[in-house]
Formats: structure tokens, C-alpha cells, sequence
């Protein structure tokens, strides 16, 4: 069973895909950064992206499973300025 990808407009943009949804192949070892790295974002993207298993934050390192949903999501930093 394949690993579904969704991400917002804004990264399918710049993706190497250009899509808000596909699957990719599962494979032994897979992890949250490699789906990053697989859809061609840079080092520095990839530390503004969010990846989402299954609904729930993920590390870098968290190992992807067989059938998982994954999400790309960009951290949102800041907020109103205090005057």
C-alpha cells in the first residue's frame, strides 16, 4: 500500500510533482524528511515545512509506514507586533 502525500497550493507550487495530492511508494526505512527531500524541497524549505502522519506532528526522523497519510504544512512564526 502506497503513502498518500497532500500538501496546501503554495508547496505543490514549488514541489517536484506540482500536486496537492498523490501517493508515493512505501519503502523500508522512509522517513517524515525523506518525503520532503523527495519532492525537491531544499535543506532550507524543508525547515519551514511541517510534516503531518496520520494528523499528528512529526519529527524529522519519524519513520513513515506502509499506507500512512502524510501531510506537508508551512510553520506559520510569529504575530501581531505589540506597539
Amino acid at each position: 500500500m502506497p503513502v498518500s502525500l497532500r500538501m496546501p497550493d503554495i508547496l505543490a507550487e514549488r514541489s517536484r510533482s506540482g500536486l496537492l495530492r498523490l501517493t508515493i511508494p512505501h519503502h523500508d526505512g522512509l522517513t517524515a524528511r525523506d518525503v520532503v527531500v523527495a519532492e525537491g524541497f531544499s535543506a532550507e524549505e524543508a525547515e519551514a515545512i511541517l510534516v503531518m502522519v496520520n494528523g499528528v506532528q512529526a519529527e524529522p526522523s519519524t519513520l513513515v509506514q506502509d499506507g500512512d497519510t502524510v501531510e506537508l504544512v508551512i510553520q506559520m512564526v510569529g504575530g501581531a507586533r505589540q506597539a
